[in-house]
């Protein structure tokens, strides 16, 4: 497919940093305290404006209205209603609540074609404002879903936002929450948009979500967050109240994380049960993986998912003996990295993050969080398990691949395969496709920024003369150096662009992992004006304030 080209002084933290400078140290100054909390999306307040010297270019600024007009449209348009709100989900046997748009643990499959018009009613019926973000997308500025920066939240009880854009790039991408801790919950879904000139040459397509599963299951997301680190509790992004808080009770959590003191359980609406599981569950130490570099996780979540489904109830995928499948594979984790491999099968990986690659032969891929691969496999006949375990750690979500004539198999599936162990391919490995490469070009803007850690605490961060100031103008190149001085790899993303890593042979990702102790560039056109995100896409470091913006200026 051809695709257009698409602690320190500087420290940034994320939009409601001002709530948690005192997690990350005093003198710490990021993009939460610029006065833009309370302002209303496509504002600036007085004193950013005077201060900076920029001229921005707003989400409701007409040349983000210009861009969108630009990108070539089928005509077509795909619309959809999604409806977020409290359900009791079935997982293996277990009845659980959650927060889902559909009633499910994972949100329904949304499936259009390259150029196609996409619409969608967002109705909010839980009792906090959210947001729905169109992960992957070359979106334009104003439907990314990042509140308060694109849109207002859509608010609690009852408030609705419409979403309208065209969707010009082919692949395989995903929707979820952009509100806290939300997508750790079942607010999450996969976004196939399909390829006019698909030349896979696939028989059969089929959708894997990955997902790691707290929600529930004696605990939230929220009191795991507290328990990483009580400074935090309660003071999601979009000004709402932690999931269970009352009013007063998220004000008494955001005040507590402004001191850098942190509140109760009960203040930030959790139950002492649902505290000492949390506990449980972040003191059973840090997975570990030479592949991702040493650390790879804090969380030991109790139940890892395929399509919405543990393993001893797995989602079947079913394919004629011989025909070649093509697997689109989503890790949705909120913090889970997973090793991916099927019995008796070699994967040929075709794509990742909905960008063409060179075929690459393997036994077993690794997707860090929010990335997305895709892989053909020719299918064998029988019945196969499909295992993503958890890099680092125990813990595995599993299904089938199985020919129509083939008996069920017995017993639980297995927790690891053999293939795990075989040949393993890292995206380091992999290859774009010729007609994804970027064109070479030496960049207009060449910034730097550093991955922190606050010593040992559980907070991180962007730091860096450049951190705070990475804007550009359109048509610009722009190079980002990302040195990551943590000692935990990172899955980096970028809303509203698609990146070119030259380390990888411009291998083109929206999110690619940063290793600990090592230098990574990334390299992108700025062709899609607005204000955008760059983050961290581990769900709890983001909270915890690893985030940029991107903005363009006149």
């Amino acid at each position: 497919m051809t695709r257009p080209g698409a602690g320190p002084t500087g420290m940034t933290t994320s939009r409601r940093g001002f709530l948690r400078l005192g997690a990350l140290g005093a003198g710490a100054v990021g993009l939460g305290v610029l006065g833009l909390t309370g302002c209303a999306p496509g504002t600036r307040s007085p004193a950013e404006t005077a201060g900076s010297g920029y001229d921005y270019i707003l989400p409701t600024d007409p040349e983000v209205a210009a861009a969108e007009a630009a990108r070539a449209a089928s005509g077509r348009t795909a619309a959809f209603a999604l409806a977020a709100g409290v359900a009791t989900v079935d997982l293996g046997g277990r009845l659980v609540e959650t927060w889902s748009y559909g009633g499910n643990a994972v949100a329904p499959e949304l499936r259009l074609g390259a150029g196609d018009r996409v619409q969608v009613a967002v109705a909010n019926g839980l009792a906090e404002d959210t947001t729905l973000h169109w992960h992957g997308i070359r979106i334009r500025n104003d439907m990314d879903g990042a509140a308060p920066a694109t849109q207002a939240p859509i608010a609690a009880g009852g408030g609705t936002f419409d979403y309208d854009f065209i969707a010009p790039d082919p692949g395989t991408h995903w929707y979820h929450s952009h509100s806290g801790l939300q997508a750790d919950r079942g607010l999450f879904g996969a976004l196939i948009v399909e390829d006019p000139h698909d030349a896979s040459g696939a028989d059969v397509d089929a959708v894997l979500v990955l997902d790691d599963w707290v929600d529930g299951l004696g605990t939230t997301p929220d009191a795991i967050l507290m328990a990483l680190n009580p400074a935090l509790a309660g003071a999601h992004h979009h000004g709402g109240a932690s999931a269970t808080a009352t009013p007063s009770a998220a004000a008494g959590a955001s005040a507590a994380a402004a001191a850098g003191t942190g509140g109760s359980a009960s203040s930030a609406g959790m139950t002492d049960d649902q505290m000492a599981v949390a506990a449980g569950l972040v003191a059973q130490g840090h997975g570990d993986s030479d592949a991702l570099g040493g650390m790879t996780q804090h969380i030991a979540y109790p139940m890892h998912l395929v399509n919405g489904r543990p393993p001893n109830d797995p989602a079947t995928v079913e394919a004629a003996a011989g025909s070649r499948l093509r697997l689109r594979v989503i890790n949705a984790a909120a913090e889970t990295p997973y090793r991916f491999a099927i019995a008796g099968h070699e994967l040929t990986v075709i794509a990742v993050d909905g960008y063409d690659t060179v075929p690459q032969a393997a036994d077993a891929v690794i997707l860090g969080m929010a990335q997305r691969m895709d892989l053909l496999v020719t299918v064998q006949s029988g019945a196969w398990p499909i295992v993503a375990a958890v890099e680092g750690r125990d813990g595995h979500a599993a299904t089938v691949l199985r020919t129509p004539d083939a008996a069920p198999l017995a017993g639980p599936l297995p927790t690891r395969l053999a293939e795990h162990d075989r040949r393993l391919v890292l995206e380091s490995e992999l290859r774009p496709a010729e007609s994804t490469v970027l064109d070479t070009r030496e960049p207009d803007r060449d910034y730097r920024v550093e991955l922190i850690q606050a010593g040992d605490r559980y907070a991180w961060g962007m730091a860096g003369a450049d951190a705070g100031k990475l804007v550009m103008r359109q048509g610009e190149r722009i190079r980002i150096t990302m040195t990551n001085s943590t000692a935990m790899w990172h899955p980096m993303h970028t809303h509203g662009h698609t990146f070119a890593v030259p380390a990888y042979g411009g291998l083109r990702r929206d999110t690619v992992v940063s290793l600990p102790g090592t230098e990574l560039a990334i390299e992108f056109d700025a062709d899609n004006p607005g204000e955008w995100m760059f983050h961290c896409h581990n769900a709890y470091h983001f909270e915890a304030g690893m985030t940029a913006n991107l903005r363009y200026i006149r």
